[in-house]
């Protein structure tokens, strides 16, 4: 059965969603929904789309639709979100799932009451290189986990909600590291210790952090380390990430399709298809979810549990000390 999708709020990373959904045109039939309806339907004309609305809440209503893809800004997730499930509509939400847990849980408990999917967009984890450094570390390739690091600096200017401290909900670390928190958490476990600095702003604007170091601990002693920030310079080098263990390391470049393993037996390069970002993995598994009547994979809960190392980085931020996760 088709997946009939709603796009809900047509920004710049709606484009990039519907492009990568090319492949799948067999499997998803796409709807568009914004705010000014001229745009909606440009998006439609542009990807395919069925149809186009000027309402959340229309489109909301539309018995054609099952779902809807809330890519809109991080103040109005939980509001679209409500309106979404008190419609029966399936969700597929934009990390991060909300600006704080009292949002999450209303969105969670919302979602449980109306019996419908709720799935946060981490597309990260469903990243062909990712998903293989899974299989590796279960399978024990480079020994017992030590360490793990997750490094990025993005060329980028956050402007209008994203230079506004209360609807981003933070700075960089809400809004792009939270992607490196569900990494860290799916292939080292949840941590139960994280310390965290802001770094000296390279930005103009005050709207939160454009930089951060956040290291974590897990109960077992894996030790993670995220680097994530904007920057001016326009060409920095790609984000990587590095898996260090008792018996060799595991690195790879994110959205790259390869993976280097260096081990007991030598170094080998792992090449992949290109899985585009890993939307359409990430659009496949919500699909089925809904269709097995099971949680996702980046399930509402997981959702949670990404939001509340963010969240606690921040507390350490704040304190200037090391908090505990638990």
């Amino acid at each position: 059965m088709k997946l009939a999708l709603c796009v809900v709020g047509c920004g710049e990373f709606a484009g990039i969603f519907a492009k990568a959904m090319a492949p799948l045109r067999s499997e998803v039939d796409l709807y568009f929904a914004s705010r000014d309806a001229q745009k909606a339907q440009s998006y439609a004309r542009k990807f395919d789309g069925l149809d186009a609305f000027g309402s959340y809440r229309a489109a909301a209503a539309d018995p054609r639709i099952g779902a809807m893809y809330l890519c809109t800004p991080h103040h109005l997730h939980m509001e679209h979100s409500l309106i979404a499930a008190r419609a029966g509509k399936h969700i597929l939400v934009e990390k991060p799932m909300a600006r704080n847990l009292a949002e999450s849980q209303e969105m969670l408990t919302q979602a449980r009451r109306s019996g419908v999917t709720l799935m946060v967009a981490e597309n990260y984890r469903f990243m062909s290189a990712v998903r293989k450094a899974k299989t590796l570390i279960a399978d024990g390739a480079i020994g017992e986990l030590r360490m793990i690091q997750l490094q990025e600096e993005a060329y980028f200017q956050p402007a209008m909600w994203r230079d506004n401290l209360e609807e981003n909900g933070g700075g960089v670390l809400i809004d792009g590291g939270i992607h490196k928190a569900d990494l860290l958490i799916y292939l080292t476990g949840m941590p139960d210790t994280v310390f965290a600095s802001s770094l000296p702003h390279a930005l103009p604007g005050g709207g939160g952090e454009d930089g951060a170091v956040v290291m974590t601990r897990t109960p077992d002693g894996v030790v993670g380390v995220i680097n994530h920030s904007w920057t001016a310079a326009k060409y920095p080098a790609p984000p990587w990430v590095s898996i260090s263990g008792t018996e060799g390391q595991i690195y790879f470049e994110l959205g790259a399709p390869r993976l280097k393993l260096a081990n007991r037996g030598g170094e080998q390069i792992l090449r992949f298809e290109n899985d585009n970002q890993g939307l359409v993995p990430m659009v496949r598994e919500f699909r089925d979810s809904i269709q097995e009547h099971r949680e996702p994979i980046t399930s509402g809960a997981a959702g949670i549990g990404a939001l509340v190392v963010v969240l606690k980085a921040y507390e350490s931020m704040e304190q200037g000390q090391a908090v505990a996760i638990g």
